[in-house]
């Protein structure tokens, strides 16, 4: 294996190095070594100059620690005014305070060990001493009256360490590329990453792709299980009292209608005796007025409460009366034609046409449900069919996953072909070639 990589570093520096040859085929991860030669040199130089100046830094931050301490333990010697005595003792508490933690802030002593942290280190601690020192001048001023040399040599301390931070900041600026490389290399180190996820992704959308022919499978050989079962002998005649059960079904749905057509013709007279009732201007007894609400409602469910609809029909002989005494109002031609309507009605057998009728419907209703409920053929159907859909969800989850997983798989290789591609910028920029990589499946 070693072998094989000394091999590949050679055959990459043979390559770079034929001077006539503009077009470049390499991997993805071989890029950081193709280009590594241009910032060997500023690596160093960038090493040792940062490596120097935080060590400067380090000097200047343990002193100023120390003078700030010394400044801490001295008393101010009090002058003539006494109010600007006890505002100086104020500020020089509020300095102390204010200057001990800013250097707990600009603390190096974790800092510095790469050029990148270095120049982390070195933007925030210079922004942070001028940003701070400017809020600290009032303090600055009071304490520097009583204090004159501790506070000047202080002073001179942290300006001297904000110059080392500028030159550390100005030389950085000047190596901007060298950082870009910096990025490039952890770049492709996430590439790499990307790429092994990638091929996991695609790995696991295989899987997903053959459990759905599996599963399509599946649900197709149940379907056909299902339809052999239902053309058996056994299920024809499950079929045909599946059609008797319509057709009596049917027959109760006829009843009524035939029964809502004929409340139809005096729905505008009970409505409005109805009315008249709740108002208590029309009295009748209570069971008479329920029976007309439920009529209203339901009418064959009223019907089994009063079969022969007597006390229904006690109602309409009321509603009859209330029109003929006016309390129900009607249009003469519309009077007339509800009374005859009403008429009917009263006249109308509904025990014979309609309770006894649906009473035998219900009950060949009730044996043709006994008998298809006991079937085993039916049984042994609604079997398979539920087992058709639970294979049917379990076919919707497989490709909600599965398309999870593409949709996933497209946002990773997007991510992933944008690195790619800056990678590529920056090291055909810096080689001045044109990169064609080998595996460009991304």
């Amino acid at each position: 294996m070693v072998l094989g990589l000394i091999a590949r570093i050679i055959q990459i520096v043979q390559g770079f190095f034929k001077k006539d040859t503009l077009i470049l085929k390499t991997r993805i991860e071989d890029v950081p070594l193709l280009i590594e030669k241009n910032f060997g040199l500023k690596s160093a130089e960038l090493d040792e100059f940062s490596a120097k100046k935080i060590a400067q830094i380090k000097y200047l931050h343990s002193k100023s620690v120390g003078l700030l301490e010394d400044i801490s333990k001295k008393d101010l010697q009090e002058k003539p005014n006494e109010r600007f005595n006890k505002a100086a003792n104020t500020s020089k508490s509020q300095l102390e305070n204010q200057l001990k933690r800013l250097l707990e802030k600009l603390n190096p002593k974790d800092r510095g060990k790469t050029v990148v942290d270095s120049r982390a280190y070195s933007g925030e601690s210079y922004a942070l001493l001028i940003n701070e020192i400017n809020g600290f001048r009032k303090n600055i001023v009071y304490t520097s009256i009583y204090l004159k040399d501790e506070m000047k040599e202080l002073g001179e301390t942290l300006q001297e360490m904000l110059n080392t931070f500028a030159e550390l900041n100005q030389f950085f600026s000047k190596s901007n590329d060298f950082f870009e490389f910096e990025k490039v290399k952890t770049s492709v180190g996430e590439i790499i990453k990307k790429k092994k996820e990638v091929e996991n992704i695609e790995n696991k959308q295989k899987e997903f792709l053959e459990s759905l022919a599996q599963k399509e499978n599946k649900i197709q050989e149940q379907k056909d299980k299902i339809l052999q079962k239902k053309v058996g002998k056994e299920m024809i005649e499950v079929k045909k009292l599946e059609e008797e059960m319509t057709h009596l079904m049917s027959e109760k749905q006829d009843l009524k209608t035939e029964i809502s057509g004929l409340l139809i013709n005096i729905d505008r007279p009970m409505q409005r005796f109805k009315q008249l009732v709740d108002s208590g201007r029309w009295k009748i007894p209570l069971e008479e007025k329920e029976m007309l609400e439920q009529f209203m409602v339901n009418p064959i469910l009223a019907l089994k409460k009063d079969p022969k609809a007597e006390i229904f029909k006690k109602v309409l002989l009321e509603i009859c009366k209330a029109i003929e005494e006016n309390e129900v109002e009607l249009k003469d031609k519309e009077r007339e034609k509800r009374l005859n309507s009403l008429q009917e009605l009263i006249n109308f057998d509904f025990f014979g046409k309609v309770f006894w009728k649906m009473n035998e419907l219900q009950k060949k209703q009730n044996d043709l449900n006994k008998e298809l409920e006991s079937s085993p053929a039916k049984k042994e159907v609604e079997k398979e069919e539920t087992k058709l859909k639970e294979l049917e969800s379990e076919l919707a989850n497989l490709k909600a996953k599965s398309d999870e997983n593409q949709n996933y798989s497209l946002a990773v290789k997007k991510e992933l072909a944008k690195s790619v591609n800056q990678v590529k910028d920056f090291a055909q920029e810096s080689l001045k070639k044109t990169l064609i990589f080998e595996e460009e499946a991304y």
